[in-house]
């Protein structure tokens, strides 16, 4: 049995791999029978999501505990989310000239009135706020366990008590240890999670891709590949200064489990594994990481666009500049706190289509492809995540050439 653990440990990406064919194979040939599998799919992305309040809590507060010069500190995020705006903004740009150039929509006949124009007021952005010490992590609420592990550590790093300094860095240190050892074993059941997940997502791909989005699809699947080659290869190999298809193939573990689970939180921990093995100092990481999982979806900067130029096409609307410029400004602004998990892009979706006054079918229609866009635009999210730590370590000196360049 422990030399079965082994090899799972050591040929991790290539296991999963394995696990993602095994998947698909047994979801043809099962078909909706499939969803037997499910209850496997679903123990494996609770134990990781029973993870995420935890992992969040103790990898910032120990982060900023851990670095304990507030100048470095301050440095460390105003880089990280300088390049988490960086990136979402490209992803939005790219989405609008792949909106306009497909014009995703044209020609479609919607029927049905308009719903009434709704807007999302300050008091969506204070609620990220934690009201109670404890309840943000019984609730699981990422958001604001972000911000209570900020609060926490800030205040750790600007303790007068060193004797009590110190105990609380043991304490926070100590129990990252533990989160990391339950992963750990959680990862042991990735093969079998993922086989599962993609069993059953096979069944949800049938008849989705229906003719009348094809050009939403492809204006969407061709945006991908550029967020992808261009922005975060592109910045990877002239900021970071990596291979980015060696990085790539190190984050391949994060990436098969984040395209099968569709959550980027049920992928944190391995995505935050994946990062430092790759080189990137456990500071940034710990920092990094967790706070791309809340505040740097691309996914949704690229979506966003597409998803208004699709209702506005179809009811015979033009975006006008005004609209570009919107589509950007929302783009950054849903990208921030989305919710990381299945289905989250499609809630944004919703409230678009309220804001923008557009008939609720078009709706219908996102869900009709929405499998094929949270699992891609999740596995984008962890990219981007990674691409981000990878250049921030690699400007602050803290990145590991010899560890990356490691088979």
């Amino acid at each position: 049995m422990s030399t079965i653990l082994k090899k799972i440990r050591d040929n991790f990406a290539l296991t999963l791999l394995i696990s993602v064919v095994v998947g698909l194979a047994l979801g043809f040939l099962l078909g909706d029978k499939a969803q037997m599998l499910a209850p496997i799919g679903t123990v494996f992305t609770r134990l990781l999501k029973m993870m995420v309040p935890i992992l969040v809590l103790f990898s910032i507060a120990s982060a900023f505990a851990n670095i304990a010069d507030a100048k470095k500190l301050a440095r460390f995020g105003g880089k990280t989310i300088l390049w988490f705006l960086c990136t979402t903004t490209i992803a939005s740009v790219i989405g609008i000239v792949m909106g306009l150039i497909f014009k995703p929509g044209m020609g479609m006949k919607i029927s049905g009135e308009a719903v009434e124009a709704v807007s999302v007021s300050v008091d969506d952005y204070i609620a990220w706020l934690p009201e109670n010490f404890v309840g943000c992590i019984s609730e699981g609420n990422t958001v604001q366990i972000v911000f209570l592990a900020i609060f926490i550590g800030i205040a750790v790093v600007c303790m007068k008590n060193q004797t009590a300094k110190e105990h609380l860095k043991t304490f926070l240190n100590t129990g990252m240890e533990l989160v990391l050892t339950l992963i750990q074993g959680i990862m042991y059941i990735a093969p079998l999670g993922v086989a599962a997940l993609t069993a059953t997502s096979v069944a949800s791909m049938k008849g989705a891709l229906v003719s009348s989005m094809g050009s939403f699809l492809a204006a969407y699947s061709i945006a991908f590949v550029l967020q992808v080659v261009v922005c975060y290869f592109g910045l990877l190999r002239v900021v970071g200064k990596v291979n980015p298809f060696r990085f790539t193939r190190k984050l391949l573990p994060a990436l098969i489990t984040a395209f099968t689970s569709t959550s980027s939180a049920a992928t944190l921990p391995l995505t935050m594994q994946c990062v430092k093995d790759m080189g990137v100092n456990d500071e940034v990481a710990d920092f990094g990481v967790p706070l791309g999982c809340t505040f740097n979806m691309d996914s949704m900067g690229l979506e966003i666009p597409l998803y208004i130029m699709l209702g506005m096409y179809a009811v015979g609307q033009n975006p006008s500049i005004g609209n570009l410029v919107m589509f950007v400004l929302f783009g950054i602004a849903f990208s921030v706190g989305c919710a990381g998990v299945p289905g989250g892009g499609l809630a944004i979706a919703v409230i678009l289509i309220n804001a923008f006054g557009l008939p609720t079918q078009v709706v219908a229609m996102f869900s009709a492809v929405f499998f094929y866009l949270d699992c891609t635009g999740t596995a984008m999210n962890i990219w981007g995540d990674a691409a981000c730590s990878v250049i921030v370590a690699r400007t602050e000196g803290q990145f590991d050439d010899a560890k990356f360049n490691a088979s």
